[in-house]
């Protein structure tokens, strides 16, 4: 029996403007996003309806949701190429949910890879990312799994010429923080700036690209520690660290990313993080292009 397996890396936002809120409830955006190499784990394989099970550590938060981004983006995909037949998905899920990582638009995104490879749809990339589009935001983005610049709604995607890999470290405090929430706090500090043009990004080795975004900032940062002080509180432990170079909230978190040199480096602090923490979830990680997601797509 044919056996799809795809992964779903975590989604990583390396600067993240916000504008105000538009006449359409949404907030235009600005982000240079890139994936780590860590990541929720999916395989696909052939049944006659729709199912999906769900393992792993964080698996048991998700077994009660009625309307799940997989199934979403399954039924999603159903329509668009009018097919019949169901699968059979088996979802381990390794991030922490509402976490700021992205993890349901990432498995949202491996869902309609991994089915569109199952069913023989056929889709290419561009097409996947335009029916991502309804499902959220983050998942056009994660279709690909590159290391990308994202505007409007995440919809406008532009493609990064030359870009190193980077290394640090991702820390969750152990809490849910809701998007709705952080934005509307967001609208009531008054945030919302008017964005300019595009940067550029672009560097080939690691110190220039940390140098680069170094001059820029998380907009949702001021909104969720105000929400969350513990997350605060965590962003000036990680900047404590010589081997820090800067530490950035991920999305509207709680996660919180600090970036080092090397990766030596960020195994250092994780192990100190998680010796005085042993609650929190810390992960080294890399962050790239994911050639798992690559050699999977149809140009």
């Amino acid at each position: 029996m044919k056996n799809i397996c795809e992964f779903a890396p975590a989604k990583v936002n390396l600067t993240l403007a916000a504008g105000p809120k538009a006449d359409d409830g949404y907030h235009p955006l600005q982000s240079l996003v890139s994936f780590a190499d860590i990541g929720d784990h999916l395989t696909f394989e052939a049944e006659e309806f729709l199912c999906l099970e769900i393992k792993g550590p964080f698996g048991n938060a998700l077994k009660n949701e009625a309307d799940n981004l997989v199934l979403r983006a399954a039924r999603a995909l159903q329509n668009r190429v009018g097919q019949k037949n169901g699968a059979r998905i088996v979802l381990q899920k390794e991030l922490p949910l509402a976490s700021g990582i992205g993890g349901g638009s990432a498995d949202a995104a491996a869902t309609l890879r991994g089915l569109n490879r199952l069913w023989d749809c056929r889709l290419n990339t561009a097409q996947m990312e335009k029916l991502g589009e309804s499902l959220g935001a983050d998942v056009p983005v994660c279709v690909q799994g590159k290391t990308r610049f994202m505007c409007g709604r995440g919809e406008k995607l532009s493609d990064i010429t030359s870009w190193p890999t980077l290394y640090g470290l991702l820390v969750n405090p152990g809490f849910a923080v809701s998007t709705a929430e952080v934005f509307r706090r967001f609208d009531a500090q008054g945030s919302g700036q008017v964005l300019g043009k595009m940067p550029l990004f672009s560097a080939q080795y690691t110190s220039q690209a940390l140098l680069q975004l170094q001059k820029y900032e998380n907009a949702l940062s001021a909104a969720a520690c105000d929400l969350k002080p513990d997350i605060k509180r965590l962003l000036g432990r990680l900047s404590e660290y010589p081997q820090t170079r800067f530490a950035r909230l991920c999305g509207s978190g709680a996660t919180c990313l600090a970036l080092t040199e090397n990766a030596q480096q960020a195994t250092e602090i994780a192990r100190s993080i998680k010796k005085n923490n042993p609650n929190y979830w810390v992960k080294p990680v890399a962050l790239g292009s994911t050639p798992r997601i690559k050699n999977n797509l149809v140009n």
